[in-house]
């Protein structure tokens, strides 16, 4: 995995669900609940990385994983706004492939299928589109990329 010396990566603390919400909220259409981030970061068949800033201490993207024996879903990915493009969301990729058990060799993501800079660098760290979903996502109503990256 590629070192940072501007940021690092460690799982997030129950008491930021509250925090990670509020992102969300503004990030995606759909944010998902404090509840939410709350049980992902509590169980223990997921992980809830988050990438901070060595300068300012503040989360600067975050993602929500969950495994099953040998497969793993991203269930949320996000970088903040004024953080993007700067190689954040591979650097995070790469962490969630690290520190998941070693079991795990298949990753799997849903992606609208609009975000073309998404499905751009889902592509760069090894994803295939294996489908579509279609009229998966809510407000606006659109189609998610089935993506799938598979450990060799």
């Amino acid at each position: 995995m590629m070192q940072r010396a501007d940021i690092y990566i460690r799982n997030a603390c129950p008491d930021e669900a509250v925090l990670l919400h509020a992102y969300d909220s503004v990030i995606f259409h759909e944010g998902w609940s404090e509840k939410s981030f709350l049980s992902s970061i509590q169980s223990i068949n997921e992980i809830v990385p988050v990438a901070v800033s060595e300068e300012t201490g503040e989360i600067i993207a975050y993602a929500a994983v969950s495994f099953v024996l040998d497969e793993a879903n991203i269930n949320r990915i996000a970088v903040v706004d004024k953080y993007r493009g700067n190689g954040i969301g591979i650097y995070m990729l790469e962490y969630i492939e690290k520190n998941l058990p070693d079991i795990v060799s298949v990753y799997n993501l849903e992606v609208r299928e609009s975000n073309t800079h998404a499905i751009d660098m889902y592509k760069r760290a090894g994803y295939d589109v294996l489908g579509m979903r279609r009229n998966f996502y809510r407000n606006p109503e659109e189609n998610a990329l089935l993506m799938t990256k598979r450990k060799v």
